[in-house]
C-alpha cells in the first residue's frame, strides 16, 4: 500500500466525514466537534485518513447509547496534527486497553453488539502507514481514542 498525501482542508474533511455517520445515524447521538491550532491546509493521504475517523466515529457510535455524545476534537499543530474521538458509551475495560489493537480482540463487555475485532487494528496500520500514532486515552466514561499524525511525510509502501 501506498501512502498518497493530498493537501485538504482538514477541519473540512473531518467534519464532512462526521456527516457522513450522522446521516446514517438518524439523530440518535450528537456529534459535538472542536478545532484548535493552525492552518486547516494539511497534506494527508484523504483515503487512510477517512478510513480511520469513520472507523472510530463508527465504533463510538456503535458502542454508545442514543442520547449521548461522540465527540471529535482536531489540533492542528506545528508540522502535526492530531485527532480525539471520545464517546460516553461502555468503554474498555482497563484491563483489556493494551491489546484491543491486536487482530480479532474485542472487549469482554461488548455483549451482543457486533464486530470483528479487526476495525482497531486496521486503524492502527493506516496510522502507522502514515508516519502516526494512536492511543487509547483515560477516561471516567466511555472511550477515547487519539490519533497523532506528523504533516508531509514522504512517501511510504508497505
Amino acid at each position: 500500500m501506498t501512502v498518497k498525501r493530498t493537501d485538504v482542508d482538514l477541519g473540512r474533511f473531518v467534519q464532512d466525514i462526521i456527516r457522513e455517520v450522522e446521516a446514517g445515524d438518524r439523530g440518535q447521538h450528537s456529534f459535538p466537534f472542536q478545532q484548535t491550532g493552525g492552518s486547516n491546509a494539511v497534506s494527508v493521504d484523504t483515503k487512510l485518513l477517512h478510513h480511520i475517523l469513520s472507523n472510530l466515529v463508527g465504533n463510538a457510535v456503535r458502542y454508545s447509547p442514543a442520547g449521548t455524545k461522540v465527540t471529535v476534537l482536531l489540533d492542528l499543530g506545528e508540522g502535526a496534527f492530531s485527532l480525539t474521538v471520545a464517546d460516553e458509551g461502555i468503554g474498555i475495560p482497563a484491563a483489556e486497553r493494551e491489546q484491543i489493537f491486536e487482530p480479532f480482540v474485542r472487549g469482554s463487555n461488548v455483549g451482543q453488539i457486533g464486530g470483528t475485532g479487526l476495525g482497531l487494528n486496521i486503524v492502527k496500520r493506516y496510522t502507522e502507514l502514515m508516519g502516526g500514532r494512536i492511543e487509547v486515552l483515560p477516561t471516567e466514561r466511555g472511550a477515547a481514542f487519539r490519533i497523532n499524525v506528523p504533516e508531509g511525510q514522504l512517501e511510504k509502501t508497505t
